[in-house]
């Protein structure tokens, strides 16, 4: 069986008992494919449901009256999209796909279902809705307190933890549009700016593929604390596998 993107996210949280796991892929039914540019929801419209991003790339974003756009999550295959506006009734930004994905929608009420099944996902849901809730905290700062050099820096250290902890070089699924609509840059202050970080020697861009020749350096240079990408699972509560189960398989 192909490996579930939301399970894989989630047991980076904790482990997952099995009846977990069995309510978890209830959530990635009825996938359904969107080129790279589809809207899958736009402001304004009922957000009765959530969507699971099973396969490639997609974004959040605000466009403003004067045509410009801010982006505020670049979500990854597992991710939740939506959790931010559980309480309101229509959306506040936009869904667009950044690649050609794969996404589930779901009904908000199926989540409910979920949390009554096995209380415990309803603490893993806070925390990976806090998690999110972080970054775009970090964005916010590195909009308005960090230099063009800076917060790209900071950026492509955050993609590289996210995407590929491991590894000295990722995908970046973001044409420089889209990393300037996430950075508050234009299109050549990014062209720019990479170059400038080229030039000190920190990366290397070739395509969508960003190798990172100096981490510590490139690190120190972003001012950048990995603390608000960890996952903190001390809060959550502790299986009760037994119970779950029982409500798993009726």
């Amino acid at each position: 069986m192909t490996q579930s993107c939301i399970i894989k996210h989630f047991q980076d949280f904790a482990e997952l008992t099995r009846a977990e796991i069995d309510l978890l892929r209830t959530l990635e039914r009825d996938a359904r494919p969107f080129a790279a540019g589809d809207s899958l929801r736009s402001i304004g419209d009922s957000s009765g449901s959530f969507f699971t991003l099973t396969e490639g790339w997609a974004c959040a974003s605000r466009c403003l009256a004067d045509g410009e756009r801010q982006v505020l999550d670049v979500f990854l295959p597992g991710q939740v999209m939506g959790l931010r506006e559980i309480g309101y009734d229509h959306a506040l930004s936009d869904f667009v796909a950044l690649t050609d994905i794969k996404a589930c929608p779901f009904p908000k009420e199926r989540l409910t279902e979920v949390f009554d099944r096995a209380p415990r996902l309803a603490d893993l849901f806070m925390l990976t809705l806090a998690r999110e809730q972080s970054i775009l905290l970090e964005r916010v700062i590195n909009l308005g307190r960090r230099s063009a050099e800076e917060r790209l820096a900071h950026f492509l250290v955050e993609m590289k933890t996210r995407v590929a902890p491991n590894a000295a070089s990722f995908e970046l699924h973001m044409n420089q549009t889209i990393i300037g609509d996430t950075l508050g840059l234009s299109t050549v202050h990014v062209s720019r700016t990479l170059r400038a970080l080229s030039d000190r020697g920190l990366i290397a861009k070739a395509g969508s593929r960003v190798r990172i020749l100096d981490l510590s350096a490139l690190v120190d240079f972003a001012g950048f604390n990995p603390t608000y990408l960890e996952r903190n699972v001390t809060w959550a509560r502790q299986s009760r596998a037994e119970g779950c189960e029982e409500l798993a398989d009726d």
